[in-house]
Order: structure tokens, then sequence, then C-alpha cells
């Protein structure tokens, strides 16, 4: 199905399959914030929870709301609502086949596990020596292992804005989003501007000094710029990363290197400018899809393990061991993701069943006090664990017993009176005549 322009959006259009990654786009005319959600979740059936629940929640009476910016990230809460993640492109990965998993650190466990390091350094400075060298041990110790390098000089924030559709909005929420469109450039501009004009880090000749621009051509390697309209794709160029001689240039734009490769041994470095087309966010576009399956490509076949290294300022850091990432104790647990949401649903479930299960409900009455002493209470009790045994037989059994015990004990004594308690000769003698003598 060819891909169309959609009007509300200023992306590609809904039903697009991109070479066979499982790709697909919802355009159900669910917009609201609470729909996205679903649409994203749902779209995973398919491979690719895909972006559309980035894409203007502002939409249909959703407000103008804050965007999620965390940059570079594919594992917590908000991967999928964050314009600057990964998690869609790491999908993308997951579907060709490979294995993926985070990594914070350049420690041992890395070094032997991973085929491919894709690396998103939420740092603009270019990387530290130290961390080139060790990755470059890393790229000669096997053949055929992948290192890719994502330049830093890009933020979504601004292209969300720049791509919001705002034909059917009131008009201030048209302002808030001008001004918020305005303010990310700004922002963005200020952070870039102190950065060095030229400087040269091997992999790559930096110079921060260039203006933004907007692609509208794309020349490069014939596998990467073919089935690509330059048209319709939405990137930009900020800084430069000029490829040094020996390296061969994949993607250009108008002399500008947006991808190249660089030959490590028998392994491979590839350097991209910026992820304009690799963020959550850009990857709603069609065109950038398919030139974001063309870097996967590059990857080599499936069942690669591919680490996505997950770093700040100034870069990740070297250790000789692994991090641990056992149980944490105590409230740290509230602080981990997911199960800082498991516990918080599971302590309100907990405070809805205390409710419901303890309190007393109604006016307080006195209840009646049972005096110890009445025997009715105990021929009550006895007569329930009969009625509990279900046998009529044993009960009249045990009543019976109960009575000829009864009667024996209470049958007069035999014996005679105590001494002390025995009339007297003269006391009985009184007796018999006072029971003679006629009533006056």
């Amino acid at each position: 199905m060819k891909p169309k322009e959609d009007s509300r959006f200023g992306v590609q259009g809904s039903g697009a399959r991109v070479q066979g990654s499982g790709v697909r786009k919802r355009d159900d005319g669910q917009t609201c914030a609470t729909a996205c959600s679903q649409a994203v979740r749902s779209a995973s059936r398919s491979g690719l929870r895909l972006l559309f629940a980035l894409l203007l929640p502002i939409l249909a009476g959703c407000g103008v709301t804050e965007l999620q910016d965390d940059y570079g990230r594919r594992n917590g809460p908000t991967v999928f609502a964050s314009v600057n993640g990964t998690a869609v492109f790491a999908e993308m990965c997951e579907t060709r086949g490979h294995t993926v998993f985070s990594w914070p650190v350049l420690s041992p466990r890395l070094q032997t596990r991973a085929d491919c390091i894709i690396w998103f350094p939420d740092d603009y400075e270019p990387p530290d020596r130290e961390v080139q060298r060790w990755l470059e041990r890393w790229l000669k110790a096997k053949p055929n292992r992948t290192l890719i390098y994502v330049g830093r000089h890009y933020d979504a924030v601004a292209w969300y804005w720049e791509n919001v559709g705002s034909s059917s909005l009131p008009v201030e929420e048209l302002s808030e989003i001008g001004r918020r469109r305005k303010k990310a450039r700004r922002d963005f501009g200020q952070t870039i501007k102190p950065l060095a004009k030229s400087t040269d880090h091997e992999w790559f000749v930096f110079d921060g000094q260039h203006q933004h621009r907007t692609i509208t051509t794309l020349e490069g390697e014939p596998d990467w710029i073919e089935g690509i309209d330059p048209a319709k794709v939405s990137m930009e160029l900020n800084t430069r990363l000029q490829p040094p001689a020996e390296a061969d240039v994949l993607l250009s734009s108008e002399g500008d290197a947006v991808v190249f490769l660089l030959p490590v041994r028998l392994s491979q470095l590839i350097v991209v400018a910026n992820g304009s087309f690799l963020l959550n966010a850009p990857l709603s576009n069609h065109e950038h899809r398919r030139l974001a399956g063309k870097l996967i490509d590059e990857i080599g076949p499936p069942g690669q393990a591919v680490a996505f290294l997950e770093s700040g300022s100034p870069g990740p850091e070297i250790a000789d061991k692994d991090p641990s990432f056992g149980p944490r104790l105590g409230f740290e647990v509230f602080h981990v993701w997911p199960t800082n949401w498991i516990l918080l649903h599971i302590c309100l479930l907990a405070i809805v069943f205390c409710y419901c299960r303890f309190p007393i409900f109604g006016r307080p009455v006195d209840p009646r006090s049972e005096s110890t002493s009445d025997f009715g209470l105990h021929i009550d009790a006895v007569a329930r664990l009969l009625a509990r045994t279900g046998d009529t037989a044993f009960a009249h059994t045990r009543l019976q017993h109960y009575r000829q015990t009864a009667r024996i004990d209470t049958a007069p004594l035999k014996t005679p009176l105590a001494i002390g308690n025995a009339p007297t000769a003269n006391e009985k003698e009184q007796t018999d005549e006072g029971e003679g003598s006629p009533h006056t």
C-alpha cells in the first residue's frame, strides 16, 4: 500500500509496512492520551509499538500536556512516551531476530556478550579518548562486531511541536503550541552554542558551529537511497561529524555526512550524525523507518546480541566488574522500575481491603454481657456440639449417659447425718408430742 500524507499530523499515513519489520501505523481516530496508550500496546502484536501514541495526544480535547523527553533510554515506565527514547528502534532490532538488552557501563560482561553495541550518548561533547580505546579494543577482540555511535546533536521535542497537526485546535492551544515550538528550538540552540568549532576525535572531525539545516536531498550507497523519497523525510543537521578519508559514506546530504562506516580490522564502526531518524518520535515517519531498517541491516544476520549502551554526561564508566542488579532492600525498591509501580498498586489494594474488611459501620451498640454462672449457656453449648456431629443415636447415648450419671450423683445419702447435726433425745420427744397434739 502506498503511504499517503496525513494532513492532520504532517507525517506519513496509516497502513504502511516497512520491509517485513512488522511496523504498522495506527490511524483510527483515537487521539486522546488514554486511547493512544492502548494503541501503542496493541501494536506490539505486529512486532512494534509505534508512535501514534507519541504523536499528538493533544488532539480531540486532550489538551496541551508536558512531554516526556528522556534521551537514549529503552527501559523505564515512560520509554514509549519519551520522544527522545530508543524503545521503538530497539523493538525494530528484535523484530529482525536480534537479542536486545541494555547496559549502563563498559564492563567485562558487555565485552564478552555483545555482538553489536548501539550507543545514544546523552552528552553533546564527543566521546572521551579512554572510552574510544575501550570500544576499539572490543571491536578488535572478535570479527564481525559492529559499533553504532549516534551523535547527540538533535532534540525530538522541537520536531514534535513542529509536526503537530493544528488545523482543528482552539486558538488558545495553537498559541501554546507555537510558544513551545519556539522555546524548544531556542533551548536546544543555547545548548549546542558553546560547542567547539572544529576538533579532531579520530572517529570524526567534530564541527559544532554549522548552522541548523533541514535535509531535503539524500545521496549515498545505492542500497541506502533505494526506495527513499527525500521530499518526505523530516531530518536535520545541527552540527557536523566529518568522516576521515578511509571511511565509507553510506548516506549524505549536500556533502554533509549523515551515516558513514569505518572498518576496524574485521569489525566495523558506524557513525550517525544524530538521531533525527532513529528516536521514538521521528520513527513515526515512514521514510525514517525505512532508513532505520537499512541501518539494522548493517548489523548482520539475525541472532546477534545487540546492547544498547545508555550513558549520560560525561560518558559511560569503565568498570573492571559488572554492575550488580540484585534485589534492592528497604525503601530502595520504591525507586526501581517496575517494582515501584507493582508495590504501589499492592499498597493501594491493601488499603482498600483494610477499609472493606475491618471497619464496623452503623451506630455503636453495647453488647449484652453474658454471665459465666448461667448453666443454660453450658447446655446450649453442649447441644450445639452434639448437633455438629450429625449423629442422632450418638446424641441419645450421651444424654442417657448423662441422666444415669446425674441420677447417681443426686441420689439421697444412706449414711447417717453428721453427729453435730443429729437431733437429741429430748428434741425428738418434743417433736413427737407436737405432732400428736390437736390444733387449737
